[in-house]
């Protein structure tokens, strides 16, 4: 059934091959007559990393890029992954049991998988992981990988087909491919369907249905490549036939080897780029096939290898090349050639290019001479008094077609059939010449090192003696107006047609020195000097941003094209878009360097020449340079790749297995929470942009400590130190020349904190601090309070004291003695009654002050009833000297009142020994017991003699009445220190009729109405 299938579509092949053919052949025929181009003798630039660059070996085989950005080269001697700058490799020491790698490709779940000698290799982050292939694919070529839509692994091999699944390797996949050479799989774009090639013919699977789809009619021919054009072709890349143009159905096949521009029959592969180009591989070099033209670039265009084995576009539409023996090379354009000496210049060093009016390109050199550039030839013109020792610093083609230069020889001109010299005897102010300008009078300028001539109607005439420059005039121009502009190294000078003006630095130059002129088309005069750009603004110069770098401040050549100013520096070339409203520090500019094709960044002294087709013409310190800014290769604007690659600890590298769950692609933890000492710590992170890989910015921040993110840096790591234990985030983002920023990088990780700062340390902290101070409270409280008791045992003992004193005050030996005294007197009178009532009152007063010795309190019932006993049993004995009252006020409760006991006594026993006694008259003790503003009042008056009176008579033995005072006062404030109370003692004070005579004494006792509860506490 197979075999039937097959013949038959091979006879259809043959019938559509053959109509193919004849309706195609007439086609091609012209158009590759008509576009056929085999580059001329110009090179272009090839970037090149071989073993110097960090490439594991530089027979280059296969090359893919993988989401991450990485490109891989594998070759004959290991496997090698670059990010643009680095590379980092992988052979036999990395777990390789075979180091040629054949085809590389991507899993679905990142995996790199490697295709080797009977081996596959798994790369997963830091882990790599070899397989052996088993029974009859045991040491089979593995040429091809790819992952259909459904999951599953395709491996081709040079004996079949086998698959990969689950980790292992399923034998075959289909038996139809068995024994099959396989080579490459194409997935077709309409449907998804998958194309197999094998070195006999294509296969075609739809889902698991694998079917012959087209066999050449040569069986000699071998198949190597396989790819589909945007408009559904197949190409395919054969050994026998070549190219191989086949419809999409199979139907109609063409090879390219028998027309004129590509006579080659063998192809290593085909790739089709995302622009509709094909780039073709051979082992004479490569081809690039767009719009019917095809280009050809060999050695002869600076190709280091002409073998070129592989042909990859990346993300950015750069081309890069699998060499085999110059390792990898990146192609960067055809928008920049270069001509050196190995084109046939007699000079690397260009300094200036003139266009003649059969536009061939007259080359100046530095120490070459003169070259016409005819056609794809270089001829080096024979000119008399040139030697090679002469420079020559500037051309310039006049109205009337002849070519001038400037040498250090003088001064040349071309008539279109000799050349005429023009020596330092002809006027000319010095025999080096260094600027050649023709005005719109037709007048030529000449500037030489020491001032500037005029060429006209054949005579010279040197303007130093007119006031003109006298130093070295490098350029000149012409503005709007017909004023002559000069750059000499003494500044820019203006001429008017009467006058010279200089402009320095003290009008805004950066320098005086200056090298380049250009006038643009809003008559602004444009000043290149050593140390910056310069454009005129108003009547000052205003010096214009050409970046940071110190190479992109040395302006050697200034050429102005409508709305376009370029400016060549020892950092590169670069433009500048102008309009009328420029700005100086903000200018619009586009920088060219060596991965945009420059052969040198250090361009030359007015070298630059736009020719008539708008080619811009210029030297470098490497040989000439042709820029076709139509060629440019308009750069995907695709945001650069950014990986997170390693994490230092303390500057040392961690075995991070240790910490759990690891990614598998980077190798880094997942969220890792850190030891409290680990807190130095440093982020590696790299920046993938294979255009300019050098010019990536970082910008990073720490969430949880940084504000806002750090400025950009060029830096690929960061670096945090002693950071607190808490939860971060790092956050890091890359910025590429165009502007456009990577997605951002975020990676979470925490900080422990130490074990006792620990919560469940700090808990114990807690636990252990409460005990210690409930331990110190309570002992300090026993302490207090053993205090306390033994404050409070000395008080009660004090006040027992006192209150004993008290007693013994009351009852004093006078008191008892007199009292004994008066109930003699009334016994011996016969007056019984009286010395009844005399002695029962004075054994009551007894009583009560005995009782009252036992309590701290009475109450005020008891009190007033002793008050009363007292007063009564001395007004008894003193009838005739004083009367007494005790008024109390009704709202009290004589019962439930407390106060202290005997407290009262002592100031009655005062004012009526120390008052009433000594008064020659009848007097009156009045005892006053009130309730006011809540508290308990008692007011002691007495209409005695008074205090001063007393003092004068007092005797110093008649102290007893004294001491009771004393001892009442300390009893108070021994009450007010246990209770903490207010107790007021006002008095004893002294009442006066007038200012001379004394009335009497009254003494005031304030207590509160709750005294008693207090103290009991």
């Amino acid at each position: 059934m197979h075999s039937e299938l097959i013949n038959k579509n091979a006879l259809n092949a043959q019938r559509n091959n053959h109509r193919g053919r004849s309706a195609f052949r007439v086609f091609l025929i012209c158009v590759l007559i008509q576009f056929a181009v085999v580059a001329r003798a110009q090179e272009y630039t090839f970037i090149q990393y071989g073993l110097k660059e960090g490439i594991i070996q530089s027979q280059v085989r296969c090359l893919y890029q993988d989401s991450k950005g990485y490109i891989w080269a594998g070759t004959l001697g290991g496997l090698s992954r670059f990010d643009g700058k680095e590379f980092k490799s992988y052979d036999r020491q990395n777990g390789f049991l075979n180091n040629q790698v054949n085809c590389i490709t991507e899993l679905s779940n990142g995996t790199t998988m490697v295709g080797s000698n009977g081996s596959i290799v798994l790369i997963n982050g830091a882990e790599v992981k070899s397989i052996l292939l088993e029974s009859e694919f045991a040491e089979s070529s593995v040429n091809a990988i790819f992952q259909d839509n459904d999951g599953t692994v395709l491996i081709g091999t040079e004996n079949g087909l086998c698959g990969f699944q689950n980790g292992k390797i399923v034998y075959p996949v289909n038996s139809i491919i068995s024994k099959e050479n396989v080579q490459a799989f194409c997935k077709r774009k309409k449907d998804g369907a998958v194309f197999i090639l094998t070195k006999n013919q294509i296969f075609l699977k739809k889902n698991t249905e694998i079917t012959p789809f087209w066999k050449p009619q040569n069986s000699e021919t071998n198949l190597f490549g396989i790819t589909e054009s945007p408009d559904h072709y197949l190409w395919l890349a054969s050994k026998g036939e070549g190219l191989i143009k086949l419809n999409e159905e199979g139907t109609e096949a063409i090879n390219f080897t028998d027309f004129p521009g590509f006579p080659i029959k063998v192809i290593n592969d085909v790739m089709s780029d995302r622009k509709g180009g094909l780039w073709i591989s051979s082992r004479l070099g490569f081809f690039h096939f767009k719009e019917g033209v095809f280009k050809f670039f060999s050695d002869q265009n600076g190709l280091k290898s002409v073998d070129i084995r592989d042909i990859l576009e990346d993300y950015e539409g750069n081309i890069w090349l699998a060499t085999n023996g110059s390792g990898l090379l990146k192609f960067t354009g055809e928008a920049f050639a270069s001509y050196t000496t190995s084109q046939g210049l007699s000079s690397n060093a260009v300094m200036s290019v003139a266009e003649d009016q059969h536009g061939q390109l007259w080359l100046s050199t530095f120490d070459g001479g003169i070259c016409k550039f005819s056609g794809d030839s270089i001829i080096k013109m024979a000119v008399e008094g040139l030697s090679s020792t002469n420079r020559i610093w500037t051309s310039l083609k006049d109205y009337q077609n002849h070519i001038w230069f400037g040498t250090s020889n003088g001064l040349y001109e071309f008539d279109g059939y000799k050349f005429h010299r023009y020596p330092e005897s002809d006027s000319l102010a010095e025999i080096v010449v260094l600027s050649l300008f023709q005005s719109t009078d037709h007048k030529l300028w000449v500037g030489t090192s020491k001032g500037a001539c005029i060429f006209e109607n054949g005579i010279l005439k040197s303007m130093v003696a007119q006031g003109g420059p006298q130093k070295r005039i490098r350029c000149i121009r012409e503005d709007g107006l017909g004023h002559l502009w000069m750059a000499t190294t003494e500044g820019v000078v203006k001429f008017d047609g009467v006058s010279f003006t200089t402009y320095t630095m003290n009008d805004g130059l950066p320098d005086n020195s200056t090298y380049a002129l250009e006038i643009d088309e809003f008559n602004r005069a444009w000043v290149g000097t050593q140390n910056g750009l310069a454009v005129l603004s108003g009547s000052r110069f205003r010096k214009v941003d050409m970046g940071a770098n110190s190479g992109a401040q040395v302006v050697n050549f200034l050429k102005y094209t409508p709305q376009q100013m370029w400016v060549g520096t020892n950092n590169g070339l670069h433009t500048i878009a102008v309009s009328l409203e420029f700005n100086e520090s903000l200018p619009e500019l586009k920088h060219y360097v060596l991965e945009d094709g420059l052969k040198s960044l250090e361009t030359n002294l007015n070298s630059a020449f736009m020719d008539h087709s708008g080619i811009l013409w210029f030297g470098t310190a490497d040989g000439l340079m042709r820029f076709d800014a139509t060629k440019v290769s308009v750069t995907s604007l695709i945001e650069p790749r950014l990986l997170l690659s390693n994490i230092q600890i303390n500057l040392q590298n961690r075995n991070w297995a240790e910490l759990g769950r690891i990614d598998s692609l980077s190798g880094l933890p997942i969220q890792p929470r850190f030891k409290y000492k680990d807190n130095h710590i440093t982020f590696y992170f790299t920046g993938i942009s294979t255009t300019y890989p050098d010019e990536l910015q970082y910008q990073y921040m720490l969430e949880g400590l940084d504000e806002d993110w750090k400025p950009l840096t060029a830096a690929g790591f960061a670096t945090y130190s002693n950071l607190p234990y808490s939860s971060f985030v790092f956050k890091v983002r890359t910025l590429n020349r165009q502007g456009f920023w990577s997605k951002t990088v975020e990676y979470p990780f925490s900080i422990a904190p130490p074990f006792w700062l620990t919560w469940w340390f700090i808990l114990l902290e807690i636990l252990a601090v409460l005990s210690i101070i409930s331990a110190i409270v309570l002992a300090r409280i026993r302490v207090t309070r053993a205090k306390t008791e033994k404050e409070w045992f000395e008080v009660r003992s004090r006040m027992l004291v006192l209150e004993q004193q008290s007693l013994n005050s009351s009852m004093n030996r006078h008191f008892i003695f007199n009292a004994l005294n008066s109930i003699q007197y009334y016994i011996n009178r016969q007056d019984k009654l009286a010395a009844n009532k005399y002695l029962s009152d004075f054994a009551r007063l007894i009583r009560k002050n005995l009782d009252s010795s036992q309590e701290n309190m009475t109450s005020l019932r008891d009190e007033v009833e002793r008050l009363e006993l007292y007063l009564k049993l001395e007004h008894m004995r003193f009838k005739d000297k004083f009367d007494y009252k005790i008024h109390i006020d009704p709202a009290l409760n004589l019962d439930t009142i407390k106060v202290p006991a005997m407290l009262v006594q002592p100031f009655l026993e005062n004012s009526i020994w120390h008052g009433l006694l000594p008064k020659n008259a009848h007097g009156t003790l009045d005892v006053d017991i009130t309730l006011k503003d809540g508290h308990l009042e008692f007011i002691i008056s007495d209409s005695g003699i008074g205090i001063s009176n007393s003092m004068s008579r007092k005797t110093g033995t008649d102290t007893h009445i004294s001491k009771g005072m004393q001892i009442t006062q300390s009893r108070i404030e021994l009450i007010k220190k246990t209770t903490g109370m207010n107790i007021e003692l006002q008095g004893p004070y002294q009442l006066q009729a007038d200012d001379t005579h004394p009335e009497g004494t009254r003494v005031k006792i304030i207590l509160p109405i709750n005294f008693h509860e207090l103290f009991s506490n």
